[in-house]
């Protein structure tokens, strides 16, 4: 449910806390629902694997929990990324940004939970493409697929027994997207 008042990404940065899973859409405060079980339990899988390349080639930064992510303004909308990744040429190793950043991560991933719609999916795909991120992955936990988006080119859908490359951008990183699953 969206709020009546439009504010700015700082306002709402000020306020988030209080909202608990939102983010801002136009300008106006929408409510999320809670991950659960499993889109939690993804997520951390994805950040724990990505972390572990991004610590062994020393390339950037893994952050989760719904980082703010501010993809675009007048009137401002914040994406609370499920998992997002910054390389030190983006946000150089020296900087620690507190709050939302406008500065756009090299790949955003999102798990589809309940009552994740495609149309609104897709629609954070684009917003995050458009602001600058190089990759968007969507993983949709009940089929196990994986959607890749790139800019300027087609998206994929790859399935549990595909690897998926973060080639250019993540250089050196893959994974098999049955890895994701499994424990």
């Amino acid at each position: 449910m969206a709020s009546s008042v439009s504010i700015s990404a700082k306002e709402f940065e000020k306020l988030a806390a209080e909202l608990g899973p939102s983010e801002l859409v136009r300008g106006e405060v929408v409510k999320m629902s809670p991950g659960g079980f499993e889109h939690s339990r993804l997520t951390f899988r994805f950040a724990y694997l990505l972390g572990r390349w991004a610590d062994d080639y020393s390339a950037g930064r893994v952050v989760t929990n719904e980082m703010g992510v501010i993809v675009a303004q007048d009137p401002d909308t914040v994406r609370g990324a499920d998992v997002a990744f910054y390389s030190y040429e983006r946000l150089p190793k020296t900087t620690n940004p507190s709050g939302f950043l406008d500065v756009p991560p090299t790949l955003v991933v999102e798990i589809v939970g309940k009552g994740s719609g495609w149309n609104e999916l897709l629609e954070k795909v684009g917003e995050y493409l458009q602001m600058g991120v190089d990759l968007v992955w969507v993983l949709d936990p009940s089929s196990r697929r994986l959607h890749a988006f790139r800019k300027d080119a087609e998206p994929e859908v790859l399935e549990a027994a595909n690897q998926i490359s973060g080639e250019p951008y993540l250089p050196n990183f893959s994974l098999n997207i049955s890895d994701l699953f499994d424990d």
